[in-house]
C-alpha cells in the first residue's frame, strides 16, 4: 500500500493562497442614501473607511434554463443588516457586490458598481432569503408609471 512521505505532505498543505479574499455587499433603496453594508465572513471588514458587518451568507446558483437567472441567497438576520434595509425599503433595493484581498482591504479586485436588484424576499427573525438578479429585466415594472432617459435610455431614439 502506497504511503505519503512527509515533503508530499508539506506540499499539500500549502495553501496557494496567502491572503484570503472577502465578498463585500452593499444594499441600499433606491432614492434614499443609507448603506446596508455586509461581508461574508465571521467578522467586520473595514472597506474604503466604510465597516461591512460580518454575516452568515450562503449563495445558491441557479438552475440552468430560460428563465431570468437569479442568484439566490439566504443570509443571517441576526445583525439586522439585510433585515433593516429589507424592512423599511418601499422602492427596489440595489446590490453592489465587490471582492477584497483581506492584505489589502482598501483596492477592490472586482466592483459591480450596484448592477444587481433584491427580489422575492422572504424571511424572519432568524434568516432572510432572496433573489439577486440584474437591475434591468423585462419583467420589471416601469419606475413611477413612467418612463425618463435615465431608466430606460433606448426608448428615447435621436433622429
Amino acid at each position: 500500500m502506497p504511503s505519503v512521505t512527509t515533503a508530499q505532505r508539506a506540499k499539500l498543505n500549502r495553501d496557494p493562497i496567502s491572503d484570503a479574499h472577502i465578498i463585500l455587499l452593499e444594499f441600499q433603496e433606491d432614492s434614499r442614501a443609507t448603506v446596508h453594508r455586509a461581508a461574508i465572513n465571521n467578522e467586520d471588514v473595514v472597506h474604503q473607511g466604510n465597516v461591512y458587518i460580518g454575516t452568515d451568507i450562503a449563495i445558491r446558483l441557479p438552475a440552468s434554463g430560460d428563465r431570468d437567472a437569479a442568484v439566490r441567497l439566504d443570509m443571517s438576520n441576526i445583525s439586522r443588516v439585510v433585515g433593516a434595509a429589507v424592512n423599511r425599503a418601499r422602492n427596489r433595493v440595489g446590490c453592489r457586490i465587490k471582492m477584497i484581498d483581506i492584505s489589502d482591504p482598501d483596492v477592490a479586485l472586482i466592483d459591480t458598481k450596484n448592477l444587481f436588484i433584491l427580489g422575492t424576499v422572504s424571511g424572519n427573525s432568524v434568516r432572510i432569503s432572496a433573489d439577486l438578479g440584474p437591475r434591468a429585466t423585462l419583467h420589471e415594472p416601469v419606475p413611477f408609471r413612467r418612463t425618463s432617459r435615465a431608466f430606460f435610455p433606448g426608448v428615447f431614439f435621436t433622429a
